[in-house]
């Protein structure tokens, strides 16, 4: 690799700064395995945050500042309707909302399909 070195003086602060022209980098061609190798094994212990979307409520910012407890906002979707289990943006699942002991959970129904690139 080369590069060109040209220095200069910055009268105001005392210091010496110097621009470094490089020569463009040229990627060698990909060789050998691919990353994983096919051991996702490997991702088992990698935490994941999930995220249970039971609906969405539109409303306006009038509305909202005359909330009150006891005001209800209703949801976009029918109290039937599956719930979406969603990993960084994307459904990952469907499922139905239950209760387990004291907390809310969800019994998984349908899985999302992988997509092939």
């Amino acid at each position: 690799m080369s590069s060109k070195l040209n220095g200069t003086a910055d009268t105001q602060a005392g210091a010496i700064s110097e621009l470094v022209e490089l020569a463009p980098l040229t990627p060698p061609a990909p060789s050998g395995g691919s990353l994983l190798e096919g051991n996702l094994r490997l991702l088992d212990s990698v935490p994941v945050g999930l995220t249970v979307v039971v609906g969405v409520a539109n409303s306006t910012v009038g509305e909202l500042m005359s909330l009150q407890t006891s005001s209800l906002l209703k949801l976009d979707r029918k109290a039937d309707y599956p719930v979406d289990v969603m990993l960084n943006g994307s459904v990952v699942a469907r499922g139905q909302l239950v209760v387990v002991d004291d907390h809310f959970g969800v019994r998984i129904t349908d899985m999302a399909q992988v997509r092939q690139a």
